[in-house]
């Protein structure tokens, strides 16, 4: 008995410390760019906190979509009637072929159309309409007196429809918040991670595409001072589509119905836990060098190493990654750059070059799965065995801070911007303020060779 309380008491206590130390870390900014560094514990993992992880076999071939337009009075000015010889705006455009991909298109599967307003008494109204309908107002313009809905307010109403149909929600608005209220806007980030708060524990994930579009008629400002309101004359507005839903199935939204992302993206919950992914130790396209071979002359993938750096000949190998199952803007050569991280636990390791595969490569039998290739650089061990982690924060894009202002009241003197947008997006970050460090991360174990 006094042994196994012994044995019992020190895996207690080792598991204490695995927590404390996983439990340490700093979400980095899309701005900051940090230089690899040797660690001495191993970095923190994927710590999936609820049903948020998903793989590349999990993600479905069909998707059903609840498609959510708001037609206040401010969102007007993106869709002028039509008159012959006018161009639509980029609004209009952008939405027609939104809504006709998921209407007819091979991805979506069950598909409901809603015009999202405020009632006489001020509360979120979701009108079901046909896919003709909505239509119609994108082409030809809204023509009813239809006050704003407060911004929380028809998250919420929305979210929750969703959930309970099953579907993936997609909103746009040009979420300029109108409460009746004032002071909300003081509260406005905790406001918004209440309206989503479901979205937390439903295990969901939310992706924001920020947009500009010619705004033609009355534009209604957040900030009423010194104008309530302002005549439009194609002057460039933000707009924004909000995608929220199970992260496989946003997944199928953003990369297949979707035909042409904006740049501006953030993608809120996404996490990867199973990365494909292999060290490519074989003569060829990535020759390693130096003393380095996989720990088991038939494993496939290779996922453990032996390697010894020599003084004068640093250990350099390559890492295949499949990274297909990402959004498209986070697999963009310059944001990897910019971010993939490369550490050591018991090593000194760095990222030495990182190389995005081209149809010669996509042609090679053995390379073929992988999308990207990662050049690990390991010049000394400071222990016998260890690790090398090759990991992808989560970062807070940069476009949110420089599309956000205080004061929209006037956009022709400072055009493309939302009120609040900062705050808003806190709020959404809040709700995802217990998930790990990084979208994902791989572990190549190594021992040291003999």
């Amino acid at each position: 008995m006094l042994q196994k309380k012994s044995i019992s008491g020190t895996l207690f206590l080792w598991l204490g410390l695995v927590l404390v130390l996983s439990g340490c870390y700093t979400k980095q900014n899309a701005d900051e760019a940090q230089e690899p560094q040797e660690t001495t514990s191993p970095p923190s993992g994927p710590q999936v906190r609820g049903p948020v992880s998903t793989t590349q076999n999990s993600t479905p071939s069909l998707v059903n979509v609840d498609v959510y337009l708001e037609i206040s009075n401010g969102m007007k000015g993106f869709m002028p009637a039509s008159v012959a010889g006018k161009e639509a705006t980029a609004f209009q455009s952008r939405l027609n072929k939104l809504i006709s991909e998921v209407q007819d298109g091979r991805y979506v599967d069950q598909k409901a159309f809603y015009l999202a307003k405020e009632d006489a008494k001020g509360k979120p109204v979701l009108d079901s309409v046909s896919y003709s309908t909505m239509k119609s107002y994108i082409v030809s313009g809204i023509q009813d007196d239809v006050r704003g809905t407060p911004l929380p307010d028809m998250l919420r109403a929305a979210l929750q429809q969703s959930i309970d149909h099953g579907s993936v929600s997609v909103i746009i608005s040009d979420f300029i918040h109108g409460p009746s209220d004032q002071g909300q806007f003081l509260s406005l980030d905790s406001d918004i991670r209440s309206a989503l708060r479901e979205a937390e524990r439903q295990g969901l994930v939310v992706a924001v595409l920020g947009d500009v579009s010619a705004f033609h008629g009355t534009y209604h400002p957040a900030v009423k001072k010194p104008e309530v309101r302002r005549t439009l004359k194609g002057e460039q507005i933000p707009f924004y589509t909000w995608v929220i839903g199970k992260q496989p199935e946003v997944q199928v939204v953003i990369n297949k119905v979707f035909r042409d992302l904006p740049k501006q993206q953030a993608y809120f919950g996404f996490e990867y836990n199973a990365i494909p992914y292999s060290a490519l130790l074989k003569t060829g396209s990535f020759k390693p060098a130096g003393i380095v071979y996989c720990s088991s002359r038939n494993a496939d993938p290779c996922t453990a190493v032996n390697l010894q750096p020599q003084a004068k000949e640093p250990v350099e190998f390559t890492v295949g990654l499949d990274l297909s199952a990402l959004p498209a803007s986070l697999q963009r050569m310059d944001f990897l750059k910019q971010h993939l991280k490369v550490l050591g636990n018991g090593c000194r390791a760095s990222l030495a070059n990182l190389t995005l595969a081209d149809e010669g490569i996509k042609a090679t039998p053995e390379l073929s799965g992988y999308t990207h290739f990662v050049r690990v650089r390991v010049p000394q061990l400071t222990a016998n065995t260890g690790s090398v982690y090759i990991q992808l924060p989560h970062v807070y894009p940069a476009w949110i801070k420089s599309w956000s202002t205080e004061n929209d009241n006037n956009p022709i003197a400072e055009p493309g911007r939302t009120y609040q947008l900062t705050k808003i997006m806190d709020g959404v970050q809040a709700l995802y303020r217990d998930q790990s460090d990084n979208i994902f991360n791989v572990t190549v174990q190594f021992n040291k060779a003999d």
